[in-house]
């Protein structure tokens, strides 16, 4: 099936890129903390992997299995959280500059256009809520005045 959709404007583009890109900080800063605790292998019902499956006798001893996999692993999913960090607040860095050279590029005359334009957008959703209300409100005195009529 062919589906036409209408293109995003740059504002709209922009902001979908803004929010995707916030999302992605957040979700990499919760693997970040995730990894960097022992809780996560705690939620998967497991034993603490700090708890080891054998002994260190001296500090030149390897650690035990369990605790240097688990070691290993929190520390690659720390350094791939922090990684998608910085590229995540790049990204974020690069959006703000062009919102901030877009408004150094836009003069007083097109500001005043668009905030026109929003102005008259939000009147038509206002003067189009206000008819559905009184709709509404129209529907609901004729139930109301059937019911006082059956009830007489």
């Amino acid at each position: 099936m062919d589906r036409v959709e209408a293109d995003l404007t740059p504002g709209q583009e922009w902001q979908q890129s803004l929010n995707a890109t916030v999302n992605r900080l957040s979700t990499q800063y919760v693997n970040l903390l995730r990894a960097a605790s022992s809780t996560s292998a705690l939620e998967k019902g497991q034993q603490d992997p700090r708890a080891g499956g054998g002994r260190m006798q001296t500090p030149n001893d390897a650690p035990p299995p369990p605790l240097a996999s688990s070691t290993n692993m929190n520390a690659l999913q720390c350094q791939l959280a922090v990684e998608n960090l910085c590229v995540a607040t790049s990204q974020l860095l690069s959006l703000i500059r062009t919102l901030r050279l877009s408004l150094l590029l836009m003069d007083e005359e097109t500001i005043a256009n668009e905030e026109e334009w929003q102005v008259h957008q939000i009147q038509a959703i206002s003067s189009k809520a206000q008819e559905e209300a009184n709709l509404m409100e129209q529907e609901w005195l004729e139930l109301r005045t059937k019911e006082l009529e059956e009830l007489e």
